[in-house]
């Protein structure tokens, strides 16, 4: 065959109106496929119905062989043999049935249905016997059974039924409707025992709520009652929910009993979590805005927090803020309701809170402990107004301190003033002495040498300054500032008691001690304190403050003496300040506050204390500008240090540099000349600064100019990008020419500085050969 080799051109190319497919293809073979129309049998004689009937069934038993365990063609079977009024017939398509599943429901009861319908009673009956035998578990063949015995007036047999069916224990099923029999024979105590023996064998929450509507039905208020307890006492607090405990508020409000709901209610939100019990708790401040007073209403809003407190205990019973804060709700609403039983209920919080004691031995844990009992024993001074019982929880925190290796200052302080406030002054003074043995904090020794001083003992106040002194001696295992704080407060007091030659005498002990004449320990304190001897301050250095005292008594000599003999322990340059002030205010001598200041700034110069030194400068210009004459002050200016940074390497290697502050005085004749090394340093570095801007600049410019040069060879030939190259290459020679240049300039450069650095350090050595030399002679005048 030859193929046609001109191409089909087509004409129209949309799509067609009916498409083909798969679904189409189905649809079209089902729409021809022809229904079998229902033949209607017109039967004339027996014979043609005889023969309707033989291939009627061999149409079922066909069925049968070919699907033997489908039952419902048994049925069917069996329905249409009762049509045909052959109830023999019908019955031995049903055991059939049976023998194959006699678990089918629906068989069984298509069974008892047909002999019902035909009036087999008897029939019926047997059936429904056989299948609660064969079927115990099944409640519909039970319930149909026990009704048809209820329909005959058979109420014996039905009872029999019932307690058959009852003893299975299936569900409440069973109960419920023996129940409702029961109750249409009108047997209500028969109903009750039923109900009872339903809790006892399947316990559940309805079955209680269908029990007490029973009972409030007829009217059994005691037995509902019972009923809701009982629920109480078998069901944990967690199965039951707020619903159970509104329904049970509920019916005693009903009855009115307003005291019983009431207790139920707290009761409930006391066993419920607070996140499922807001609607509880709503209910019971409706119930009490009904019928509570101001009082319980307002104890029914502590009641929330007092119960979230309650679960945040269970949670972290150690957790002593929870503690605090549960018990200051308590004491803030002791006056809101009775006050003796709130008087019990805080004090029982204490005696809980006390109980829980920490388990780590560490004072900081403790603290928080302490803190519990002295709230405590306040509490039963103040609010309960228990004296005993409030002296009692102090001689506890005692005994439970005793087997710590830690104590607390101001359980002393507390127990004294609470018996002072007693008037038990010989328990006071035994609970100092005993403070004073284990604890020796400052604070215990002013506290009681403030008491015995209002009570006027003098004597015994000095006794305690004694102790104070030597329990706080000057040496390394007690801090200094203890130990001034001991004599200062030894001194004020013989001040307070314008006792001045004790005071002084004191002062003089103090300073004459060895450890005293250290110079660290002797000018510790910076500020000039001004003590007047009726309500001064507290001064805050032994020598400072035995200075300040002979100036305020006007003892002048005394406190130049003072003066000249600190200086003789150190060299401080604050010690040279206050003197030179102390002779420009009190003795108007500025020639010898000037020496003074002089002396000071030669010894801070030879020191090398530049800080210092610059103070007693600065200290020297004040002092002319107010005295001096122009002269005078524009030479003093001139000495005046000038700031300069400075550099240090740390490491070589890692190139890390320090800068610092330092002064630069006029005074020094090597400065000055370093001074204008470090100027023109300074101008160098600038210079060198603006070349470096420069080249780069010009490097920029040169780097643009390569850039253009490359876009430009890209679009040239091989060969001449070789060429071009080349030339980069050149330049680039060119480029570390120039580079190398400049290093060698800078080099140079660095030569320079390091050779002025040298000169710098020559100079500061010969400065330090003198200062070793001075050093030398000072020592061999001290000898």
């Amino acid at each position: 065959m030859s193929v046609n080799s001109k191409k089909v051109q087509v004409k129209n190319k949309s799509a067609a109106d009916i498409q083909i497919t798969a679904e189409q293809l189905i649809n079209e073979a089902l729409d021809l496929e022809e229904v079998e129309r229902k033949v209607n049998y017109n039967l004339i004689d027996e014979d043609e119905l005889n023969e309707y009937k033989i291939t009627k069934r061999k149409e079922f038993e066909d069925k049968i062989r070919k699907r033997r365990y489908l039952i419902s063609t048994y049925i069917k079977y069996a329905l249409w043999e009762i049509k045909q009024k052959d109830i023999k017939r019908a019955r031995s398509i049903f055991e059939r049935a049976l023998n194959i599943d006699y678990t089918n429901k629906n068989l069984w009861l298509k069974y008892v249905e047909v002999e019902l319908t035909n009036k087999n009673i008897n029939s019926a009956r047997n059936l429904l016997e056989r299948v609660v035998l064969l079927l115990p578990l099944e409640n519909t063949f039970w319930k149909k059974y026990a009704h048809l015995e209820e329909i005959l007036n058979n109420f014996v047999n039905t009872r029999n039924i019932y307690e058959r069916w009852i003893k299975w224990k299936i569900d409440e099923t069973s109960f419920l409707c023996y129940i409702n029999f029961e109750e249409r024979c009108k047997e209500i105590s028969k109903c009750r025992e039923i109900f009872e023996r339903l809790i006892v064998s399947i316990p559940k929450l309805e079955c209680f709520y269908k029990f007490i509507r029973f009972e409030k039905k007829y009217k059994n208020i005691d037995r509902a009652r019972a009923c809701f307890e009982k629920c109480i006492q078998l069901f944990p607090s967690s199965f039951l929910d707020e619903n159970f405990y509104i329904y049970f508020c509920n019916f005693e409000e009903e009855n009115n009993e307003y005291e019983r709901c009431r207790k139920i209610y707290i009761e409930a939100l006391k066993r419920l979590p607070k996140d499922k019990s807001e609607l509880l708790y709503k209910n019971f401040l409706q119930f009490q805005k009904k019928y509570a007073n101001k009082e319980e209403l307002d104890q029914t809003l502590i009641l929330k927090e007092r119960i979230y407190y309650e679960e945040e205990l269970k949670k972290s019973p150690a957790d002593y803020d929870i503690w605090f804060n549960y018990i200051k709700l308590e004491e803030s609403n002791i006056n809101l309701i009775n006050k003796d039983k709130s008087i019990v209920r805080i004090r029982e919080l204490y005696e809980r809170a006390i109980c829980v004691v920490p388990l780590v031995s560490n004072k900081k844990f403790w603290k928080r402990y302490i803190y519990i009992w002295i709230n405590y024993s306040i509490f039963e001074e103040l609010y309960a107004e228990n004296i005993e019982r409030a002296r009692q929880v102090y001689k506890n925190i005692f005994k439970i301190l005793s087997k710590q290796n830690f104590t607390f200052k101001k359980i002393y302080i507390l127990y004294a003033n609470f018996e002072l406030r007693q008037l038990e002054i010989q328990n006071v003074r035994s609970i100092y002495n005993h403070a004073i043995e284990n604890v020796k904090k400052e604070k215990i020794f002013e506290e009681y040498c403030d008491i015995e001083l209002r009570l006027g003992n003098i004597k015994e106040c000095r006794e305690i300054y004694a102790k104070y002194v030597e329990s706080f001696p000057f040496n390394s295992k007690v801090k200094v500032e203890r130990s001034r704080t001991a004599w200062l407060s030894m001194i004020n007091f013989e001040l307070s008691l314008d006792e001045v030659e004790r005071a002084r005498q004191i002062a003089e002990i103090a300073i004459h001690l060895d450890d005293m004449k250290l110079p660290e320990l002797v000018i510790f304190f910076q500020m000039l304190l001004e003590f007047v001897i009726i309500g001064g301050t507290v001064p805050m250095g032994i020598w400072k403050n035995y200075i300040d005292l002979e100036i305020n008594l006007q003892e002048y000599e005394r406190a130049k003496n003072l003066y000249e003999r600190l200086l003789n322990i150190t060299q401080h340059y604050k010690v040279y300040k206050s003197y030179a002030e102390f002779q420009y205010i009190y003795f108007d001598d500025i020639i010898r506050c000037r020496e003074i200041l002089e002396d000071g700034i030669e010894f801070c110069k030879k020191n090398e204390l530049a800080n210092e030194r610059c103070i007693l400068i600065n200290f020297l210009y004040e002092i002319e500008k107010d005295y001096g004459d122009k002269e005078v002050i524009e030479k003093t200016s001139k000495r005046l240090p000038k700031k300069v940074k400075r550099k240090v390497i740390k490491n070589n290697e890692d190139e890390m540099v320090e800068e610092y502050i330092t002064y630069v005085f006029p005074d020094d004749g090597n400065q000055s000349q370093n001074m204008k090394i470090l100027q023109k340093a300074l101008e160098w570095k600038k210079q060198m600064e603006e070349r470096k801007k420069k080249e780069d600049e010009e490097k920029r410019r040169e780097k643009d100019k390569e850039e253009k040069q490359e876009e430009e060879d890209e679009e040239e030939e091989d060969e001449e990008e070789e060429d071009e190259e080349e030339e980069d290459e050149e330049e680039e020679d060119e480029e570390e020419e120039d580079e190398e240049e400049e290093d060698e300039e800078e080099e140079d450069e660095e030569e320079e500085d390091g050779e002025e650095e040298d000169e710098e350090e020559e100079d500061g050595e010969e400065d330090e050969d003198n200062e070793k030399e001075n050093k030398e002679e000072q020592k061999e005048e001290e000898r």
